[in-house]
């Protein structure tokens, strides 16, 4: 264990925030800035980011589809970058060690796809005994039938809330500010 915390990115893609695209937020480009912000921080305070996408051809986003990371939430180099083709970001092998290897904290999740990748994210995260949370503020979502966006991502952050792994914007920013205390303390 490395004891580093880890943020870990899904689905920060183009595919999602777009609009008129089948999968794309009606509130993408402001959770998307929502993103923006928590990546800067996350940075500054040298947590280990994780990036997880769907590929071109996976099960969201077909050959037409646009799989670019979204403009400010570029994977920067010295990142993980997990491409995946299934809908849980645990559909890339690698995930697992990843998160083993992080601190005790775990691992604070944003993204986008709330119903369906950070919802299946989640469970696939308790099965393993893997503390993932979910950003309250930084969930993305979608239409899912007759359910528009807004609903989906109440039905992906009561589900969060329910596993006892829901954290919002401050309690991020406390965890930012423990981490900043500890290496203070170490130099």
């Amino acid at each position: 264990m490395f004891n580093i915390p880890i943020l870990l990115c899904v689905d920060l893609q183009k595919e999602f925030i777009t609009p008129h695209r089948p999968w794309a937020d009606p509130r993408g480009e402001a959770i998307a800035e929502t993103c923006r912000q928590v990546i800067a921080a996350a940075r500054a305070h040298d947590w280990f980011v994780v990036h997880t996408q769907l590929h071109r051809g996976g099960p969201l986003i077909d050959g037409e589809g646009l799989p670019q990371a979204i403009k400010g939430c570029e994977p920067r180099p010295g990142e993980v970058v997990l491409k995946r083709a299934g809908i849980s970001a645990y559909a890339h092998p690698d995930l697992e060690g990843v998160l083993e290897g992080g601190g005790p904290d775990g691992a604070v999740m944003i993204g986008f796809s709330g119903p369906m990748s950070l919802t299946t994210t989640l469970y696939d995260a308790v099965d393993r005994g893997h503390k993932v949370s979910l950003l309250r503020e930084a969930c993305g979502s979608t239409e899912v039938g007759e359910w528009d966006a807004d609903h989906t991502r109440e039905l992906c952050l009561a589900t969060a809330q329910k596993l006892n792994r829901l954290v919002s914007q401050a309690d991020f920013a406390g965890q930012l500010g423990e981490v900043q205390s500890s290496v203070s303390r170490r130099a």
